[in-house]
Order: C-alpha cells, then structure tokens, then sequence
C-alpha cells in the first residue's frame, strides 16, 4: 500500500500506519456515514433568498420556503447551465492515521458514497434534492460548481425517485410509489470526477432499481479545495408557495487514499 487511506467520518480499527505488508486489516464495517445537520456547521449559499428557515430533529432537515411567484430552470439543479437554488457547504475534509484533518482536494483520489432518503414533506412543491461533492459550492454557472454526487426528485403531487447527478444532468429510476432510498457511489481520481452509480430501495432494503451518470468531467485544475454540498431546488421551472417545504435525510462518507507507485 503506498499510504494509508483516510475516512471520513472515522478511520477503521487497525488500519494502521502506510507501510507494506504484514499490518492487520481495517475494519471496514467501523466506517459509518456521516448524517447531515443543515443547522450546524453548514454555510447556506441562497443567491434569490428562497429559504425562510432550517431546522433540524431526528436526522431530518425541515427547509421552510419564501415564494418562487416565476419559475425557471435556474433554481434546477439538473438541465440548467445557470444554478441559482439555494445550497449549503462546507470544505471536505479528512482525518489522517493521526486524526489530523485534511483537505480534499480536486487532484486527491477518492470515494464518496451518499445515501439519499425520501421524507414526506409537510406542503410540497415540486423539488430536486442533492447532495455531493463540488469544485466551487458558491458558483453558479454549473461547469464552475462541477458537482458529482446523488439526487432525489418529486413533483408537487405523485411518486417519488432518485439517482446519480453529475453537473447539470442526472440519472434518474422511473418514479415509484416504494421509492426509499438512494445509495450513489463515485470515484475521483487524476483531477476526473467519474461515473456516479445509484441503486434504489424500497423501505425493506430491496432492490427497487439502479444505473449511472456518465459524467466523466475533468476538473480546471488539480489544486482548489473539494466543497460538500447540498441543494435543494425545484423539478423543472416549477413555482414555490411561501410556506411550502422540504424534508431532507442525508448521509455521506468519503475515504481518499494515495496511488501504488
């Protein structure tokens, strides 16, 4: 092994220091994911001021909404060059063997896992949820955020799916009224984001689907530090009533490592 790897949320029991052969083996199973709290340690980035308020209780995010009276794909998170829907950040970072955190960044080579859980809202619009990795969180032009990671998509009324997202274009099941979860998996590596893979679930744990994005975009540069992000916007140019909401359930995990030589 040319280094250790490094997890997140934690590093694995015995994993140990980066030489060759002979240590013990991690512990994988000790890798959790990590729940995301929108109300803390979260910079929201709300370029149209759509979001009344956050809360937070149980792992869900409750995302209260000021009104959208004109719809546009702006404030879509897929089929749009321009993103101006609300999202949250922060850099994404790793411990070390050490615990010492370390900033991720686009010429790293990593695995980032995400899992994605419909929650019924209380007054639903039509809504695209993400959650993933981007090269730049507060742009807005989508070949500037270079986001990769997962998405759920709902209308204002009806049945529920997720998948893969990467940049401006998603991969998405058919809705389905047993739509649970999405588990999407992607690999970056050399400055590439790849691929991102998604399998959905149904409440029991069953397979309900699964596919891909081809994303395969290289990033600008191998240098600028990788944000988390998560996005909350409408399906299609759909309109928002004041009050309206979202509820959001999420989890990541990344664990970045270094290359043979």
């Amino acid at each position: 092994m040319a280094g250790s790897p490094t997890f997140y949320p934690k590093q694995p029991t015995g994993m140990g220091g980066g030489g060759g052969g002979g240590g013990t083996s991690a512990d994988l199973a000790a890798l959790g994911f990590v729940s995301v709290d929108l109300s803390s340690g979260w910079t929201l980035n709300d370029p149209d001021n759509l979001v009344a308020s956050v809360s937070h209780s149980g792992g869900v995010n409750t995302v209260t909404m000021n009104a959208l009276g004109t719809g546009s794909l702006d404030y879509a998170w897929t089929n749009s060059s321009t993103m101006r829907a609300p999202r949250w950040h922060k850099e994404l970072k790793v411990p070390d063997a050490n615990n010492t955190e370390q900033q991720v960044k686009t010429g790293d080579s990593y695995v980032l896992q995400v899992i994605l859980e419909f929650q019924e809202p209380v007054d639903r619009f039509a809504t695209q949820i993400v959650v993933g990795t981007a090269a730049d969180a507060t742009a807005t032009a989508s070949t500037s955020v270079d986001f990769v990671g997962g998405i759920i998509q709902y209308p204002a009324s009806g049945n529920p799916t997720g998948g893969g997202f990467g940049q401006q274009t998603s991969s998405l099941a058919p809705a389905n009224a047993n739509y649970h979860r999405s588990l999407v998996v992607c690999s970056v590596s050399a400055g590439r984001m790849n691929t991102p893979t998604y399998i959905n679930t149904r409440s029991d744990g069953t397979v309900l689907a699964s596919g891909q994005r081809a994303t395969n975009v290289s990033y600008a540069d191998l240098t600028t530090n990788v944000d988390l992000l998560v996005g909350l916007g409408t399906s299609g140019s759909a309109t928002i009533s004041a009050g309206e909401d979202a509820k959001l359930k999420l989890w990541y995990r990344v664990v970045r490592f270094s290359l043979p030589s």
